[in-house]
């Protein structure tokens, strides 16, 4: 009798030891840790993680290639059993994919594309398509405008994927479509809405109201854009801004006249995605190389009936 509790004991050592040796960890190198969309987006992978019992390993860029490419390099050390990277270059990560492949840890891409050259090392990108959110937003504007007016264009981080795909989308929809519109300049505000508030003033300063439209890469930029007019002409409407990733906010200036239009993409939908994604990787599942999320155009039209992203 006395023996019972000595076995039990080693019993319950033995199923910790078993589901330890099972236990998957999975290196997230995110963009950033404080950000209005990278936030939901990481903590909805983390939740998802939780769930299906995957230990997360998440190290921030802080909006830093650098520092990024380097924390590449410590999940490959740390021999993790599979990489989610969200890419904020679209070439740089490439040596520490190919080390990664090289290592037998699969690795997907979330949010951002990265060149045709990484894609041998890499399972699956997962999120957003954001050559066509740059489509739908000229479609967006030039119906607005009615097909012609000088606009200004605030992108986000120069070189960054994302910036590329969606200013790319933009410019080639509207020579597709025989578009009137002209571009007086492109700024980059780093997906920053301060930096997009001092852009946009030195923008109105030189174009004043001739700037007729507005496209930004995202909707937090779209309103550093909105403040700077509001200091400029208070009295006066702000010319339609078409912003990406339908935050509430945005469907506030929607509603307000603020904003012509924002689409939407989920950061909880391109959370769950990537790591979904990834432990079917982990579970020996094929998985699609492609493997996108929904993208919704939003104007005053549906914004009673469309759900904002976050």
């Amino acid at each position: 009798m006395k023996l019972k509790p000595v076995l039990l004991v080693s019993a319950a050592a033995l199923l910790a030891s078993v589901s330890w040796a099972q236990a998957k960890t999975v290196c997230y190198v995110t963009a950033a840790d404080s950000h209005a969309y990278a936030t939901p987006a990481n903590q909805a992978l983390q939740a998802r993680a939780d769930e299906l019992g995957i230990d997360i390993l998440s190290l921030s860029q802080d909006f830093d290639v650098q520092k990024g490419t380097e924390q590449l390099n410590t999940c490959i050390a740390r021999k993790v059993d599979g990489i989610i990277l969200w890419p904020l270059d679209p070439q740089a990560y490439i040596p520490g994919l190919a080390r990664a492949q090289a290592a037998n840890i699969p690795a997907i891409l979330i949010n951002s594309p990265m060149g045709d050259q990484a894609q041998q090392f890499i399972v699956s990108f997962t999120g957003p398509d954001v050559y066509a959110e740059g489509e739908m937003a000229a479609d967006a504007l030039n119906e607005a405008l009615g097909g012609e007016g000088s606009i200004v264009v605030i992108a986000g981080q120069a070189g960054n994927g994302t910036t590329i795909g969606r200013v790319g989308g933009f410019e080639d929809r509207l020579a597709e479509i025989g578009s009137g519109i002209e571009i007086l300049d492109t700024v980059n505000a780093d997906f920053d809405q301060q930096k997009a508030l001092v852009a946009s003033r030195d923008l109105i300063t030189r174009f004043g109201d001739g700037i007729k439209g507005v496209y930004s890469n995202d909707d937090t930029m779209a309103r550093g854009f909105i403040d700077a007019w509001k200091e400029a002409y208070p009295d006066t409407q702000t010319p339609p801004i078409v912003g990406i990733n339908g935050q509430k906010d945005a469907f506030e200036s929607i509603r307000s006249g603020e904003m012509y239009a924002t689409i939407v993409q989920s950061p909880v939908e391109d959370g769950k995605v990537a790591m979904n994604t990834m432990a079917e990787i982990l579970d020996g599942t094929e998985v699609d190389a492609r493997v996108p999320i929904p993208l919704t155009v939003v104007t005053l039209d549906n914004v009673e009936t469309v759900e904002p992203a976050f």
